[in-house]
């Protein structure tokens, strides 16, 4: 896996006291409300993703910020929402800010003792869709508690000290990975303890993974198969012995099964004594 650190492109803040006012040359960057009604603040950035190798899949994206003024009493949340349309950093203001939508894309809790240092906040979903193009990148706009006085900053990029500057910190890995559903598997009571997964379809240039978790108290033993149909009826081809998992909450109670065996289709099957439950979850990568 790799990772890859972005600087925005783009930061600013927009002062609901100052509206018609651009605070794009300023080194802060601050959220929520800040003496009375009438005086939130909200800070808007943009981060550009062509870096993030073509053909990847990114696995984690996390917004970095340093806090170094907090005025929080007990606790807020700060939520990101992505804009709707594009701004400058120069122009933008409380006024001409585009409209974000109303869907929480990332959020994380300021305390009241929270020291002042880089705080993170995860935007996985939203940092797909920019990357992959399903959610125009127009940046993201940052919101805390308006309801009441509780003004935080963070640093902006303007600020002398690079160390401090908002990030983007992106883990993905070359090649584009399949994330499928858990299934659940319990084997049977009554006559062949032994049950299979659904069938994932390969491609020519496709790697599986198999993750399984052993979700009982007792041990249950597993194995890869690789096949050319997904009848269950068809016949299926070992693909490597059984593996014993030990029981839930052990260190042994899962496994990590790969083929990288040309096939049509793979599984893995379960056995045990009876009614063990146990966690399937599928990944392929080409």
């Amino acid at each position: 896996m790799a990772t890859i650190t972005l600087l925005p492109k783009m930061n600013v803040y927009i002062a609901e006291w100052y509206p018609d006012a651009n605070f794009g040359d300023h080194d802060s960057l601050y959220v929520s409300r800040y003496l009375q009604e009438g005086d939130r603040y909200r800070s808007v950035l943009f981060f550009d993703l062509k870096s993030v190798p073509a053909a990847s899949t990114i696995v984690k994206a996390e917004l970095l910020l340093y806090l170094y003024h907090n005025e929080v009493e007990n606790c807020i949340e700060v939520t990101a929402h992505r804009l709707l349309n594009n701004w400058c950093q120069c122009e933008v203001t409380w006024n001409n800010c585009p409209a974000f939508d109303n869907h929480v894309d990332g959020q994380m809790i300021i305390q009241e003792q929270t020291s002042l240092c880089k705080v993170k906040m995860d935007i996985t979903c939203l940092a797909n869709g920019w990357y992959d193009g399903s959610i125009p990148n127009n940046g993201l706009i940052l919101i805390g508690n308006e309801a009441v006085n509780s003004l935080d900053a963070f640093r902006s990029k303007n600020w002398p000290n690079s160390s401090t500057w908002p990030q983007l910190r992106i883990e993905y890995i070359n090649g584009v990975m399949d994330i499928y559903e858990c299934e659940e598997l319990k084997v049977p009571r009554f006559g062949c303890p032994v049950i299979e997964s659904r069938a994932i379809p390969l491609g020519p240039r496709k790697m599986i993974t198999f993750l399984v978790q052993n979700d009982s108290s007792e041990a249950v033993e597993t194995k890869l198969q690789l096949g050319n149909c997904c009848d269950p009826d068809v016949v299926f081809f070992d693909d490597g012995p059984w593996i014993k998992l030990c029981h839930k909450n052990s260190t042994e109670e899962a496994a990590a099964l790969t083929s990288q065996g040309a096939a049509e289709f793979a599984r893995v099957l379960v056995k045990g004594q009876g009614g063990e439950t146990v966690k399937i979850f599928p990944r392929t990568k080409e």
